[in-house]
């Protein structure tokens, strides 16, 4: 299980369960558990109002750069 932060401020998004190596470039939405984020229609928000995605059917695509992970992945 690994968290995603926000770059800007630092909070919490949500806790993810990450399984297999590589970048993190989109979430599945059956992953992710308490889940501290905002939405405005697609987009995605930080409650600081820094946009982090866009959600897109069955996942959340998320931007390089407006977060950071902690943690580690599961193994395949």
């Amino acid at each position: 299980m690994i968290s995603i932060h926000c770059a800007s401020c630092g909070r919490r998004f949500f806790w993810y369960q990450n399984i297999g190596k590589g970048k993190l470039l989109h979430c599945w939405k059956t992953r992710i558990t308490g889940d501290h984020i905002e939405k405005a229609g697609d987009q995605v928000y930080c409650p600081c109002e820094q946009h982090i995605g866009v959600e897109e059917g069955p996942w959340i695509i998320l931007h390089g750069g407006s977060f950071s992970v902690k943690g580690s992945a599961l193994k395949k």
